[in-house]
């Protein structure tokens, strides 16, 4: 993969991803093919079913929008992604490098290099996010100081 292109393609944080190719009927394919993936993982696979029962279409949907947002910066994701994951008391920090796992190998697998890259660093950020407001929240400090932990 030639670096220097890649960078040239990165689009900055805030910045919608201008490429051929990359709309949203893209990235929906994309997604489709990722939890199709998701969904026959023997970790991943029975959490999603637990969660998501029935019409997967919804859901898919939302994540369209949610990727549509991520890269394209359309603003057509409405929903709250850390609530949603803080129910889910099943998930180890563990099962992200599944999750990016998956993901980087469908991006790699569909997209071009530098647009597979754009893909995973943002999904690599999202779940950086995820995993800090998931597992490492810091106890209030209304707690600590109860708990003696005042520095007396």
């Amino acid at each position: 993969m030639d670096l220097e292109r890649i960078e040239r393609a990165r689009p900055a944080a805030e910045q919608p991803l201008i490429h051929d190719g990359v709309d949203r009927a893209f990235i929906g394919r994309l997604v489709r093919e990722f939890y199709a993936r998701v969904r026959r993982n023997e970790r991943l696979g029975p959490i999603f079913a637990r969660h998501i029962a029935g019409d997967w279409e919804p859901h898919l949907e939302k994540m369209t929008d949610f990727w549509c947002s991520v890269i394209l910066k359309t603003g057509a994701y409405q929903g709250r992604p850390v609530p949603a994951h803080l129910k889910l008391k099943e998930v180890v920090e563990g099962d992200f490098a599944i999750w990016l796992g998956i993901f980087a190998e469908t991006a790699r697998e569909l997209c071009p290099p530098e647009v597979a890259a754009i893909f995973i660093d943002r999904s690599e950020r999202i779940a950086r996010s995820l995993k800090l407001a998931m597992f490492f929240q810091l106890p209030a400090r209304g707690a600590a100081l109860a708990a003696g932990e005042n520095g007396n």
